[in-house]
């Protein structure tokens, strides 16, 4: 296995592109987790994906997910196979999708799969190929740049995460991966500390804008805020903007409802708010519960400003209180 490309991160994290055979990763490249995905419940071993050459060299994927450490299907569309003894792989994680997103949307829905991992599974290397480029079908050309950036944005934000190795063989891939590699290095380099910086970011819904227009209003006159006013549809590219935008800004207020819940993009913003809450704790996540939801765990542990439901004085006292607290 060799290394063409690598891009050391400012905290010293490590993105690498490799060529060679993720079936017959050596000792040197060992990793904690290899990444793959599927179609729902179908791990059957075509000659043309990475379960197919897994089942050739001996490891079942279907034999593993009948008897999983931990499902995680309904909510993060993957789950993660016990530990294993093969090729210095110590697990998988298969993500399986249930629709047909764009490409944009599945990756930023591998990297919600992993991140649950990374501190209670100790998780620090992982190794996965060109994702949803082989019988998934999506164009090389859309995800490989989207990729690259993706994995170097969660390299540099997640506490236990140090190295990640996309692997291909050969081929035209190769030659993608490797152009996006240095196209993303120079850019890289040149933004390291050089990011505008927003006091804060509001993460919401947008079934839910009013209430989050409300508090933008509120503080906008005392703080720099990152308000994403304009509309994104969920075919477009939407997540190099909410990476760049989440690294940018100092505190997150999250805007919980039953709608914000629902949606791909909240929960994928959501994931960093829970990064920082672990690695910086509650000074920096401020969530304001505006509408009764049954919350997941993570955010039942949350001190939350209840302005449930929907109460514009509850909604001014919030804000109130960030002014006084944080102003100057």
């Amino acid at each position: 296995m060799e290394v063409l490309e690598e891009i050391t991160t400012a905290r010293g994290k490590k993105l690498q592109l490799l060529k060679g055979d993720l079936t017959k990763i050596p000792e040197s490249h060992k990793v904690d987790v290899l990444v793959l995905s599927a179609y729902p419940n179908d791990y059957i071993p075509t000659p043309s994906s990475l379960i197919g050459a897994l089942f050739s060299a001996g490891l079942s994927v279907s034999a593993l997910a009948r008897d999983k450490e931990i499902d995680l299907r309904m909510q993060f569309h993957c789950w993660l196979s016990k530990e294993i003894n093969f090729q210095n792989i110590r697990r998988v994680l298969c993500f399986e999708p249930t629709e047909r997103w764009n490409p944009y949307s599945l990756i930023a829905g591998i990297f919600q799969s992993i991140m649950p991992f990374t501190i209670t599974h100790s998780i620090k290397t992982v190794a996965m190929p060109l994702v949803l480029t082989g019988d998934q079908g999506y164009s090389s050309l859309e995800v490989v740049k989207e990729l690259v950036k993706t994995c170097l944005f969660w390299l540099d934000n997640d506490s236990s995460l140090e190295v990640i190795k996309i692997v291909e063989r050969g081929g035209f891939k190769i030659d993608l991966l490797s152009e996006a590699f240095k196209s993303q290095k120079l850019i890289y380099n040149q933004q390291i500390g050089n990011i505008n910086k927003y006091d804060f970011f509001i993460s919401y819904s947008r079934k839910n804008a009013n209430h989050a227009h409300a508090i933008e209003k509120k503080l906008s006159s005392k703080f720099k805020v990152f308000f994403d006013t304009q509309s994104i549809d969920v075919g477009t590219n939407w997540l190099g903007k909410i990476n760049t935008s989440l690294k940018s800004s100092e505190r997150f207020i999250v805007c919980i409802s039953p709608d914000y819940l629902d949606s791909k993009m909240c929960r994928y913003e959501y994931l960093f708010c829970n990064l920082k809450f672990i690695n910086q704790g509650d000074d920096y996540v401020l969530p304001v519960y505006l509408y009764n939801a049954d919350l997941p765990f993570e955010m039942q542990v949350l001190n939350f400003y209840d302005a449930r439901e929907g109460l514009s004085h509850k909604i001014d006292d919030f804000c109130g209180k960030l002014i006084e607290k944080y102003e100057g």
